[in-house]
């Protein structure tokens, strides 16, 4: 009995861990919590439509591979410049109501997305 007991403590802190470490991710199709900041994979094969409230930050984190973020068009500009380093990250903050389109110029293809901004 003893280690039964012990089996479901140590599975309880590790569901406890788990839920204390993860983070908030963006659902694409609710509008966000104004108070938080999102983070977003950026590898090989991601696009996102985003929407989020005018204040909120987006923080893109790098997988493997050369990559950058820049904005190709509507009401914000930003560039992250290049990067190879695994788990690199670049934010921005949205301040402007509107759509902001953007890309990884070497995956354009395949690495885009856009964020919508609403009030």
């Amino acid at each position: 009995m003893h280690i039964k007991s012990f089996t479901y403590k140590i599975f309880f802190l590790i569901i406890l861990i788990i839920c204390s470490c993860s983070k908030e991710n963006i659902n694409e199709s609710e509008p966000v919590n104004h108070d938080l900041d999102y983070n977003l994979a950026w590898h090989s094969g991601t696009s996102y439509d985003t929407t989020i409230q005018v204040g909120q930050t987006i923080i893109w984190t790098w997988g493997g591979g050369t990559h950058n973020l820049r904005s190709t068009g509507g009401v914000e500009t930003f560039d992250s410049g290049y990067s190879s380093t695994y788990g690199f990250s670049f934010s921005h903050t949205f301040t402007v109501v509107g759509t902001t389109t953007y890309v990884c110029d070497p995956h354009e293809s395949h690495m885009y997305g856009s964020v919508t901004v609403i009030e």
